[in-house]
This record gives C-alpha cells, sequence and structure tokens, in this order.
C-alpha cells in the first residue's frame, strides 16, 4: 500500500470545516498533517473539535518540507500568493473555486503550476456529481439530437452566509452571486458546450456585490442555428435549481444533486417521461471527497486532474467577460424579460 498522502489544508474558514477536512478524514489515501491559517487559534479549535492533532501553523512556509501537497480554502483575494507560495516550494495545489480572482491571477498560478511541473487543480466539485458525468456523456454521443436552448437557475432567500463576511467585499471576492453560486454551472457549461460566442450580463450591483443576476449566452452553429442559453441567480428570491435544455428530442431536465434523475419529455409524446439514470446501484459518494482522492491520485500519476488550472482560467475569463458587459439589471427582474445586447467573445 502507498503510504498515505501528507496533507495541509490552508485556511480554517467555513468550507474547510464542513467539507474539506471531513473529505480528508474520510478518505484512507490522506493524512492531514497540518492546518494553516493566520488565526492559529482558529486553526487550532477546528482540530480540536474534530479530534485531531496536526500540526498548526500560521503560514505554508512553516510546513512546506512535511507535505505532499496543499488543499488551499481561503478568501478568492488570497489564492495566488498562496498558490504561489506552495508551487514555488514544489508543493501541488487543489484550489478552492474560483481559482483566483482575476484571469491575470489566475494564469499566474497555472503558469507556477507548469514551470514546477506540478498539479493545479480547482475546487469544481459538481464535475464529480454522477449526474454531470451521465449528462456529459449523452451529450458528446448527441443523445438528444441538437441542444436548442438551454436555461439553469439557483436562488435562495438571504443566502449570504453572515460567518463569511468575506463575501460581501466585491474586492475580496470578485463580484457577488455570479461568483459565489454561479460559476459552478458556468464550469459545467463550459464542460459541456465549450466557451460561447457572445454573452450577457444584467445585475441589481450598484458598486458592490450582485445579489440577483441574469447571464446569456449564444453559441454559434456552422449552420447559423445558434444555441443559446440563460442563467439566473439570486440571494433574495427562491428559485428550484436545476438545469433544462430544449433539444431535438425533447425537453430535458436535471436536479441540481449529484444523483438526480435526468428526465427527457419527448417532443413527440410530451405526455410522457422518460428517466435516464446510469447503471451504478451503490450510494453517490462526497463530491468533495472525489474530488480530494483525484487530486492524490494525479499527484501520484503525474496526470491531470478532472478540473485543471487551465480549465478554470476559461471560467474566470467568462465571468470578466461578463462584468464586462454587464447593464443595470430591471426592477422586479424576476417576472419580466430582459433586454439581450450580445458581445462577442
Amino acid at each position: 500500500m502507498p503510504q498515505e498522502f501528507r496533507l495541509a489544508l490552508v485556511g480554517a474558514g467555513l468550507v474547510t470545516a464542513g467539507s474539506h477536512l471531513p473529505a480528508a478524514l474520510a478518505s484512507t489515501r490522506v493524512r492531514i498533517e497540518a492546518i494553516v491559517d493566520p488565526a492559529v487559534e482558529r486553526a487550532g479549535a477546528l482540530a480540536r473539535k474534530f479530534g485531531i492533532k496536526p500540526e498548526i501553523a500560521p503560514d505554508v512556509a512553516a510546513v512546506a518540507n512535511r507535505i505532499d501537497g496543499a488543499v488551499i480554502a481561503t478568501p478568492n483575494h488570497t489564492h495566488k500568493e498562496i498558490a504561489l507560495r506552495c508551487l514555488d516550494a514544489g508543493i501541488p495545489v487543489l484550489v478552492e473555486k474560483p481559482l483566483a480572482n482575476s484571469h491575470a491571477d489566475g494564469l499566474a498560478i497555472v503558469n507556477a503550476g507548469e514551470r514546477a511541473a506540478k498539479v493545479v487543480a480547482v475546487g469544481y466539485c459538481l464535475r464529480f456529481w454522477r449526474s454531470t458525468t451521465l449528462l456529459k456523456h449523452l451529450l458528446d454521443e448527441a443523445y438528444f439530437g441538437r441542444v436548442r436552448r438551454f436555461y439553469h437557475q439557483f436562488g435562495t432567500v438571504g443566502g449570504w452566509v453572515p460567518l463569511s463576511g468575506y463575501i460581501l467585499n466585491r474586492q475580496s471576492v470578485g463580484g457577488g452571486v455570479l461568483v459565489v453560486t454561479g460559476t459552478h454551472f458556468l464550469d459545467r457549461m463550459l464542460h459541456f458546450w465549450g466557451y460561447p460566442d457572445g454573452v450577457h450580463l444584467a445585475d441589481d450591483s450598484t458598486g458592490g456585490p450582485e445579489a440577483n443576476a441574469i447571464a446569456s449566452f449564444r453559441y454559434d452553429r456552422d449552420d447559423g442555428d445558434a444555441m443559446e442559453g440563460k442563467a439566473r441567480y439570486s440571494k433574495t428570491t427562491a428559485l428550484p435549481g436545476g438545469l433544462v435544455l430544449e433539444t431535438d428530442a425533447g425537453i430535458v431536465t436535471l436536479g441540481e444533486t449529484s444523483d438526480s434523475e435526468i428526465i427527457l419529455r419527448p417532443r413527440m409524446h410530451p405526455e410522457l417521461c422518460e428517466v435516464i439514470r446510469g447503471r451504478s446501484g451503490q450510494p453517490p459518494k462526497d463530491v468533495f471527497l472525489l474530488q480530494l482522492e483525484d487530486f492524490v491520485d494525479a499527484c501520484r500519476e503525474g496526470r491531470a486532474p478532472r478540473v485543471t488550472g487551465r480549465e478554470a482560467l476559461e471560467s474566470l475569463r467568462l465571468m470578466a467577460e461578463l462584468y464586462g458587459n454587464r447593464v443595470q439589471l430591471i426592477d422586479r427582474w424576476y417576472g419580466q424579460k430582459a433586454e439581450v445586447t450580445w458581445a462577442s467573445a
């Protein structure tokens, strides 16, 4: 059996406590060697809460020679500095999404990883959902024929987490609900169809992070029949999460969970409901565990992780283009249709 992978968790905040640390404890391949946070008291309290005794350090440099990799789960604007410090020391990194606060910062991380020949993975964990994997396979096989339009939404009332105050600071996060909530679908959209040919954004920011956003996308085709899509995200309005595709075969719907079933309502027989699921009868594994073990395996096998830094750069480029082509969101947006003026990619 290979030795346990010595992992440092950089950042002792909510996402580490709720997701990354439990995933590391659940893995038989990983040993939590260190928890790194400038607030060492918080890091120590987190270790005691889970009954573990890793090294507690204020900076990753203090443990660099004793770890095989690091999970960086800190505020977005700190990702670049910490990742560069790790990669310069020869330490592979799994960076919580998004990769960085800007495309330039993300590119610096990716270039450093390539220079050091070390893995840079990014925490778009919903790529590990069974439903994502199955839908990607079906789309690649043109199972539904052409996709004509798509729509994705997710919204909650009072969705800002009060214990994570940094997300209310646009400079720290890089945006608002589009970054905090929408980035996971933007990654999956790019994974399914590549980079769009036109984008548009309407949001309600007045200088700070937006709470509501409507993004629109256009994919040009050789036959002149463009595929169009829309995504709506809210921190003030409940929007049941899910993806809807209008396809040659009919209407396809998919919920926002790992084991959501893909449902096809055939175009010729809309009264029917065809349920599509994979063959596995096993319960789905935690996506943070799958993500972490993919990172560990990529480091050991010298291969690319499921979500690479290069792929995550495309998400940053897309978010920058959306914010660069934004207009003010109309009042009562949830009951009206937004105007769309396309910007070419």
